[in-house]
């Protein structure tokens, strides 16, 4: 007489990391979801323009401070204030750029969120 044994073993944390890994690799879709889909949308608009004003503040930063830095410790005038002013004007380009590259963003997005604003806010009738 054989004894064969059947064993199953099931894990929710081991599936979902699993599930979580899958979604990686999958190719992106749309959410199911018209509305999430929208937010995703509206928020992918300021995202690049977020990113890259950021690096822009803190760049100027590090070049002013770069600048600062040649003046009082070096006590390099001639250098230390054309690289602070530098810094300066890099500062203040990251907030035109974060509009420039949101206002763009927006305007490529404009017909597919109008699109699905219209499809949420008039659902066509069955």
């Amino acid at each position: 007489m054989s004894e064969e044994k059947f064993s199953y073993t099931y894990s929710a944390q081991r599936h979902a990391e699993i599930e979580q890994i899958r979604r990686k690799y999958e190719p992106s879709r749309p959410p199911d979801d018209k509305l999430e889909y929208l937010r995703q949308l509206d928020k992918s608009c300021e995202r690049a323009g977020t990113v890259v004003s950021i690096l822009a503040g803190v760049m100027g930063t590090l070049v002013f401070g770069g600048g600062m830095a040649m003046i009082f410790k070096m006590h390099n005038f001639g250098i230390g204030i054309p690289v602070g002013l530098a810094g300066l004007c890099i500062m203040a380009a990251a907030v035109p750029v974060f509009r420039k590259m949101t206002a763009v963003r927006r305007k490529r997005l404009a017909p597919e969120i109008l699109r699905l604003i219209e499809e949420l806010e008039n659902p066509p009738s069955a």
